[in-house]
């Protein structure tokens, strides 16, 4: 839940020689948060001792748009599913009070503190496989973001969410309406990209959907994450129940009744045709 802390100091702040404010927001639809996320909040809150932690539940999202975005809320009432709330929501936190936005499906590497010091806006790009499958240049992600409170990315990002929400084709489409896409695309057009650093996806995201689905099954990681101040796993909790680990099982399955029927094959095969020498070129 919000803390008074939060409220009361309000954030009001010049936009001259301003530092990333060192708060944390999560989203959660009420302040019970499944275990699965214990582990990565937990790394928050290792490597960002003296940060604030602020957990927003529907509620408090609510209220936020209520309050201080009343031009927007009609929209926000009628994204016909949560996530487009949840994901809308944050870019309002940010515009509101600045900090660091990160999904609850985020390790945290190191602090990021060296990262943000002496920039003012924040983002990365997904992995190049990622840009490639949606035919992207650069797919720039909504799931971990930092920026000073107000600005003019954020503004514009707010503005133009009514504008793809309004777009009948779009509005079903949570990457084009409120996610990735239509962040990329609002990063396209916008004018003054000098102000801020959208980086690559060696920082945040090292690992595409499938290798954070192979993670989660079995726990390794088969690529180098050295350099990471932080790694997305891409739970993808909006997504029809865990719908790339299901893809991931049926995959593993299918290969482990492949590997049988060779053996099966091989077993049945006559002595002279296994035995047979192999002709080499």
């Amino acid at each position: 839940m919000v803390g008074p802390a939060l409220w009361k100091r309000g954030f009001v702040v010049s936009m001259v020689d301003v530092d990333i404010p060192k708060v944390l927001h999560q989203t959660w639809k009420d302040n019970q948060l499944p275990e699965a996320f214990s582990d990565c909040v937990a790394s928050w809150k290792a490597n960002h001792p003296d940060w604030e932690y602020r957990l927003w539940t529907d509620v408090d999202n609510r209220r936020l748009v209520a309050e201080h975005y009343s031009w927007f809320l009609e929209t926000y009432d009628t994204y016909p599913k949560p996530i487009q709330r949840a994901d809308a929501v944050r870019y309002f936190i940010l515009h509101k009070y600045g900090g660091v936005y990160v999904d609850l499906d985020f390790l945290s590497c190191k602090p990021i503190d060296p990262l943000l010091s002496g920039r003012r806006c924040v983002l990365g790009v997904e992995p190049p496989n990622h840009c490639r499958h949606w035919g992207v240049p650069e797919l720039v992600c909504n799931a971990l973001m930092a920026t000073v409170p107000e600005h003019p990315f954020m503004e514009t990002v707010i503005r133009r969410l009514a504008e793809f929400a309004d777009r009948a084709e779009r509005k079903e489409q949570v990457l084009s309406s409120t996610g990735p896409l239509m962040l990329a695309r609002v990063y396209e057009d916008f004018p003054d990209k000098d102000s801020m650093d959208v980086l690559s996806h060696q920082y945040f995201y090292p690992l595409t959907v499938h290798q954070a689905a192979d993670f989660r099954l079995t726990g390794k990681i088969e690529v180098d994450c050295s350099g990471c101040f932080a790694i997305h796993l891409f739970h993808g909790t909006w997504w029809k129940p865990s719908w790339w680990d299901r893809q991931r099982r049926v995959v593993s399955a299918v290969a482990t009744a492949a590997r049988s029927c060779t053996r099966i094959a091989r077993h049945l095969a006559p002595a002279s045709r296994r035995r047979a020498p192999i002709n080499k070129c």
